[in-house]
């Protein structure tokens, strides 16, 4: 923005607005981002950024419903089981500040502050079963009418020295900092569930629209408000060191502070004078998490890497009695090697890795809906993760550009009452192996290319463990075509074979299984301009 370079800007626009394969669902989004870099002097630079985004749509929650066996119900991929007066609005406003000042060629202090501001608003219908799923011929659905409005304001604080020295012979880099974040939100609902009073086959997109008055006329209605306040600091620090000229070890540690507060009051019709559930609170303090490890080069081309990080996550699922469970704790072990292969046109990576944790939190279904409406959590026992990644990209051959990658993993309760010896993860797949290949066909001067690949995943568990949700394998192809050293023109075919396949996440019998996007074109024109 001046003619010596020391302010510049960005500005970024967009505007996107979507249908869906799914009937009635649509969503429009507008952004704005804009940031600006000046340079105080040759050693400091500030900057400062400010984004705004608005997103309204017609969504789809909770998805579909299953039968009671766990077999999914067979509807086509566009059936949507809200009402055509379902709607929902975010808002966000993002505020950015940070500074730089290098004190040298080998000290610089840093420090950076976000603010995001958020709300997020909805009034819609759900679809839902008891927990037993659906009878075989659709009944038992009920319909879950929700208004919500949620307030949320975030806060995040970090600033750090990075410093490079040498003793004697040995290098050493070291980073020392602290950091804070601070959530806090102002929640509402109002919901009510009109048990068994419809049928799959037979979604009703036209039921009145509830007000917040409606919601709580009658029985089944509740209006909850809820506050969170979650407050983290700590302090870490790191240093890497070459003791040798192919070994770099690096250790490191941080240690944290964790408070937090919620407090709830639940009214069950426009006159009740509302039911307080007490303030759950948890505070930790001094939580030490040390880690550790080292690269060292085998050759020019491999080098060998291993690290260990001790495990430490607040979380603030509540147990029953409204306590939050006590934050995750555990060990991370990973090892592989990494190889730069055919003069750094293809790189490589193989690693095995084992994760241990404990504490991690369950949903409580024995206990039933005794938090806050919903069911509360309690720890898991302990958990393991293991398996193996490994990973090709690059230029194999003059014009084909490749990129493989194939993950093992396994997730296993450890130690649990109930669980010991069964899948932990229900929605992680065993086996995970993504391809890509791009060729740029050698004739009109290499303006065409031409590419493939494919997304094959294993089966996952349903949210009861008592069913499968299939694996299932989704191919993709692109053509495209270089009009001018400025215009590229493309077209992308997304699941190009038209597989009708269900999403893994979250599956349950009483809803939240969505199907996966079918066969679908997107044709792109790109624009870079040559200043």
């Amino acid at each position: 923005l001046t003619s010596d370079g020391k302010v510049r800007g960005r500005m970024v626009l967009d505007e996107d607005q979507s249908d869906s394969f799914i009937d009635y669902q649509w969503s429009k989004t507008h952004s704005l981002y804009g940031a600006l870099d000046i340079d105080l002097n040759d050693a400091t630079t500030v900057g400062a950024g400010i984004s705004y985004s608005r997103e309204q749509s017609r969504p789809m929650l909770r998805g579909i419903p299953r039968y009671a066996s766990g077999k999914p119900v067979d509807l086509p991929r566009s059936t949507f089981t809200g009402a055509r007066w379902s709607r929902a609005e975010t808002d966000v406003t993002t505020y950015y500040l940070d500074l730089e000042h290098r004190f040298n060629d080998d000290w610089t202090f840093k420090t950076a502050a976000v603010r995001m501001d958020e709300t997020n608003t909805s009034t819609h219908q759900r679809v839902q079963t008891s927990g037993e799923g659906l009878e075989a011929n659709g009944d038992g659905v009920s319909y879950a009418d929700w208004i919500t409005d949620f307030h949320s304001s975030k806060l995040g604080l970090d600033m750090n020295v990075v410093g490079h020295f040498d003793t004697g012979s040995v290098a050493h880099e070291i980073t020392v900092g602290g950091n804070y974040a601070k959530l806090t939100s102002d929640d509402a609902y109002w919901r009510k569930f009109n048990a068994g009073s419809g049928n799959i086959f037979d979604i009703d997109h036209d039921r009145p629209e509830p007000s917040r008055d409606s919601l709580l006329a009658g029985p089944f209605g509740r209006h909850n408000q809820a506050s969170y306040d979650v407050r983290q600091k700590g302090l870490y620090g790191v240093w890497r060191v070459k003791p040798v000229q192919d070994l770099t070890l690096i250790a490191g540690t941080r240690v944290s502070w964790f408070d937090y507060s919620w407090d709830s009051i639940d009214f069950n019709n426009p006159t009740d004078p509302g039911t307080r559930y007490p303030t759950s609170r948890m505070t930790e303090s001094g939580e030490v998490t040390p880690y550790a490890g080292f690269i060292y080069d085998l050759t020019e081309q491999w080098s060998w890497y291993a690290s260990y990080t001790d495990v430490f996550v607040p979380q603030t699922e509540r147990a029953l009695g409204n306590a939050p469970l006590k934050p995750i704790v555990g060990s991370n072990y990973e090892t592989g090697l990494k190889g730069e292969l055919l003069d750094g046109r293809v790189n490589t990576s193989l690693a095995i890795f084992r994760y241990d944790q404990e504490n991690r939190a369950v949903t409580d279904i024995a206990s039933g809906q005794e938090c806050d409406g919903w069911y509360c959590s309690m720890a898991s026992g302990k958990v393991r993760s293991q398996g193996v990644e490994a990973e090709i990209s690059g230029e194999l051959v003059s014009g084909l550009q490749l990129f493989a990658g194939y993950t093992y993993n396994t997730t296993t309760f450890l130690d649990d009452p109930e669980n010991e010896g069964r899948t932990f993860s229900q929605w992680t797949p065993k086996h995970m192996l993504r391809t890509w290949a791009d060729y740029q066909l050698p004739v009109d001067g290499q303006r065409w290319s031409t590419g493939m690949g494919f997304t094959s995943q294993s089966h996952t568990l349903g949210y009861e463990r008592s069913y499968e949700v299939p694996g299932y394998t989704v191919w993709s192809a692109r053509v495209a075509y270089q009009l001018s050293p400025e215009v590229n023109l493309a077209l992308n075919a997304n699941n190009l074979f038209d597989k009708k396949y269900w999403v893994a996440g979250f599956n349950q019998l009483n809803g939240s299984n969505n199907y996966g996007e079918p066969r679908n074109l997107m044709f792109s024109v790109k624009y870079t301009p040559q200043f």
